[in-house]
This record gives C-alpha cells, sequence and structure tokens, in this order.
C-alpha cells in the first residue's frame, strides 16, 4: 500500500473512493517520537490524537484528500513553555497546512507559466483546483533559483512611482535576469551592492554621474561602459536637434538663380489642380470658371467655334 501511494513518515491503511472525482487515503505516523518545536527536547509520551484532512497530488485523474492520524507528545522541559505538541511531518507537509508539499510545489510552479488566473483555470481541470490567490500566493513560497555570480551588469534607475520615487535596477546582462532593486539611486547604495560581488569586471550604465561614482567606489576594478540604449537615445535626441536647427536656418537662405519670388524655402505654393472633364479628359483649373457656359452653349465643339466666328462677321 505504502509503494501504490508512498508518504514519508507515514504508513496508508486503506484507500477509499468517495464519489467519482474524490480519492480519501487513511494514514498515521510511524515514527517513535518527535522533538519539541520550542526547545528540542524528543518526547515519546503520547498525550491525544487528533485528525488532520490536507489535499495531496490527484491520482487516476481524482482529487486525492488524506486523513492522517496525528499524536500529540508531553514536553518533558519543565522550563519550556509549551506543555504539548503535535508530531511533525516535515517532508511531507508544513505545519497547520492544508496541502501537502509536494501539491504546492505543483501549483506554485503552474502558477510560474500560467500566472494566477490561468494558472486556475488549469489547474480545474487537472484535478488540483485552487483560486487565482491561492496561486500567487504559492508562487511566492517557492525557493528562489539559485544564480551564478554575475560578470557583467547593467545599472539604471526604475521608477517606483514615476515623477517622485525612483529606485536603481541592476540586470545580469549575460543570462537577461534582474539581480536586485535597490531602494533609492544614490552612489553609496550601488557600492554596497557591488562590494558584495567583486566578481563583476562590466558595468554598462547612462550618462549618470553618480552610478559612475558609485561603481567607482563599490568595484573599482571593473570597466564602466555606456549601454547601447542609451547610446541610440542619445544619437537620436542629437540627431532630431540638429534637424530642427537645420530647418530654421533653411528658411532665411536668399532663392536660388532663376526661382521665382514665392518659390523660396519654406514658402508654400497652390499645386496645379485638375478635374474630370466630358468623357473623362482633363479640364485644367485655369479654364473652369468658363467650362460650365461653354458646356450649355456647345462653344467646346468645333463645329461650335466656327458657327460663333461667322455669326461675328
Amino acid at each position: 500500500m505504502n509503494k501504490l501511494c508512498p508518504m514519508p513518515g507515514c504508513s496508508v491503511e486503506r484507500i477509499t473512493r468517495d464519489g467519482p472525482d474524490f480519492l480519501h487515503v487513511a494514514a498515521h505516523g510511524t515514527r517513535p517520537g518527535s522533538r519539541c518545536p520550542d526547545c528540542g527536547r524528543a518526547s515519546r509520551a503520547v498525550h491525544s490524537r487528533y485528525r488532520r484532512r490536507p489535499v495531496d497530488l490527484p491520482s487516476l485523474g481524482r482529487a486525492l484528500r488524506i486523513d492522517l492520524r496525528v499524536r500529540r507528545f508531553y514536553c518533558h522541559n519543565a522550563a519550556c513553555a509549551r506543555h504539548t505538541f503535535a508530531e511533525r511531518l516535515p517532508e511531507l507537509l508544513r505545519p497547520h497546512a492544508r496541502r501537502t508539499r509536494r501539491l504546492a510545489e505543483a501549483q506554485g510552479r503552474v502558477g510560474v507559466a500560467l500566472g494566477g488566473e490561468g494558472g486556475a483555470r488549469l489547474l480545474q481541470h487537472l484535478s488540483m483546483p485552487a483560486s487565482a490567490d491561492t496561486v500567487l500566493r504559492l508562487v511566492r513560497g517557492l525557493p528562489l533559483p539559485e544564480q551564478e555570480p554575475p560578470h557583467v551588469v547593467g545599472v539604471d534607475d526604475w521608477a517606483l512611482r514615476k515623477g517622485r520615487t525612483y529606485g536603481t535596477i541592476l540586470v545580469d546582462l549575460e543570462r537577461h535576469r534582474v539581480l536586485d532593486l535597490l531602494p533609492d539611486r544614490t552612489a553609496e547604495t550601488l557600492a554596497d551592492w557591488l562590494r558584495c560581488q567583486p566578481q563583476v569586471a562590466v558595468a554598462a550604465r547612462d550618462r549618470s554621474t553618480e552610478y559612475a561614482r558609485g561603481i567607482a567606489l563599490g568595484a573599482p576594478g571593473a570597466r564602466q561602459v555606456a549601454d547601447r540604449w542609451h547610446l541610440l537615445a542619445n544619437m537620436r535626441q542629437v540627431l532630431e536637434r540638429w534637424l530642427a536647427g537645420a530647418h530654421a536656418r533653411l528658411r532665411h537662405l536668399p532663392p536660388g538663380p532663376g526661382a521665382s519670388a514665392d518659390a523660396r524655402p519654406g514658402s508654400r505654393t497652390r499645386p496645379f489642380r485638375r478635374t474630370r472633364g466630358p468623357k473623362g479628359r482633363p479640364v485644367s483649373a485655369a479654364g473652369r470658371g468658363g467650362s460650365r457656359s461653354t458646356r450649355r452653349s456647345g462653344g467646346g465643339t468645333p463645329r461650335a467655334r466656327s458657327c460663333s466666328r461667322s455669326a461675328g462677321r
């Protein structure tokens, strides 16, 4: 039975099915005694027993709940404030926890991949239901991964509240991961952080003299470079200022040879507008005023023009 449903520090008594979607596993602790969590003194004297019902990983597509019988022991240390304490099962679940460690880790990993709302929707189909807030809480409880010491770091400011409160963000540029968030952007705070990272060889920063001083104080052997984003941003700003000044200077240049007075730099000329005449032929805007009368009298055709000349004679 223990091989089918392994539980560290516990012995499985029976497995029963409660409806089509639930399994109940009855188990009890197998260790002869336990240690007081306050004074650390071992005890085997059983005071009483009570039941805990944590949720475990699903089995065969069914949600699994453990009916765990836990013992309470006497603490024989007279100087200890505890008189009784419950046995600990650290490999299986935490004190006062309502889910086992392995279930909490699985739900937390889903939350890391999908977030709170998305993780909660997926866990509902995996027979591990949890609310979005619970998924986020389990994500915060996961241990942080071990990171290698950074050698190339990027330093920049970040806004906790834009326009009012700013801090410093440090990024591992080789692994593209955030290393730390500092509460302010002073040289002393940055220098204190860099003193704890003596392996830093390159520090990329903006044009801030405060960051330059902080890097020089905390990591004097590190090479300071300007990061690519700030180089491109500075180049764009210089180009925009130059183009704005050049455009203003072009307005005051004299017109070139053969240019009319209206064709000066910066002046706007009305374009030659054309409209569509009869049968789709283009008609210039210069003759647009008399086009309506000529169409009415038929003067637009060669025959009409010859008749008008003979009538004038």
